[in-house]
């Protein structure tokens, strides 16, 4: 079985994250902040405790987490780890085969970045772990700015955050082909299977079973990724789908 092919029960994607010691421009160790357009996604804790920041468009939550707690967010939901005791480790469960790192999100770098898809893109790209503390910092700071707007008053905070939201529809819709193909390919299939089950049963047919496969994961020995939350290491990933979502032949 080729694993890059191999999609997750449901076409979910599942990755591990440590999430970054160093502090951020506010003096906090942890993330970066963004948000998904298309997915939603849970973190479920594994080690360590912390905070997650949660901002949407009635303000801010922090939530406590410690190991075994989930946190759940649809899209257009701002989500920033926070690590003051550097030991964080997290589960990503993510809808779409981990769309939600492979094109389906913005980080939340300022207006001037964030309005120009050329600096968006620069801004974006990391080669090592200095790159992606880089980038982070960049996107705390568009982040404290929407932070510091609805501390501010509900009103203006929800202004800036919808300004955000319509320059991230601009960055995200080029993309879309590529999200439909993942969407069909995994998801969907995966939905179709389990209704073509249901018919199956109700007719008296069990050559299906026959067909089933599994698999074992381990991908801690593979090259660590460095993702905007912190350093990564994916359970499944198909490599025929690119970061700029486009599907390749």
């Amino acid at each position: 079985m080729d694993i890059r092919q191999f999609i997750l029960p449901a076409g979910v994607g599942l990755t591990h994250i440590r999430i970054y010691a160093e502090p951020g421009p506010d003096g906090i160790p942890g993330g970066g902040a963004h948000i998904h357009l298309v997915c939603s996604e849970i973190y479920y804790i594994l080690k360590g405790t912390g905070q997650i920041e949660i901002l949407g468009i009635d303000g801010l939550e922090t939530i406590d987490i410690v190991p075994n707690k989930v946190v759940f967010f649809r899209p257009g939901v701002f989500h920033r780890v926070l690590n003051p005791n550097k030991d964080l480790e997290i589960l990503a469960i993510m809808q779409n085969g981990g769309l939600p790192e492979r094109g389906d999100f913005v980080m939340s770098f300022p207006a001037d970045t964030l309005n120009s898809p050329t600096a968006y893109n620069q801004a974006l790209r990391v080669t090592d772990h200095a790159d992606a503390i880089r980038r982070r910092d960049l996107s705390l700071k568009g982040y404290l700015e929407l932070k510091a707007a609805f501390l501010r008053s509900k009103e203006e905070g929800q202004e800036l955050l919808r300004s955000f939201y319509r320059s991230a529809r601009n960055l995200i819709a080029p993309k879309v082909d590529g999200f439909e193909w993942v969407l069909k390919s995994g998801a969907q299939n995966e939905a179709k299977n389990s209704l073509d089950a249901c018919d199956f049963l109700r007719i008296g047919r069990t050559d299906y079973l026959e067909r089933s496969r599994h698999a074992a994961l381990y991908p801690m020995n593979d090259p660590t990724r460095m993702g905007m939350a912190g350093e990564l290491h994916p359970y499944a990933l198909d490599e025929t789908f690119l970061t700029e979502g486009q599907k390749v032949a």
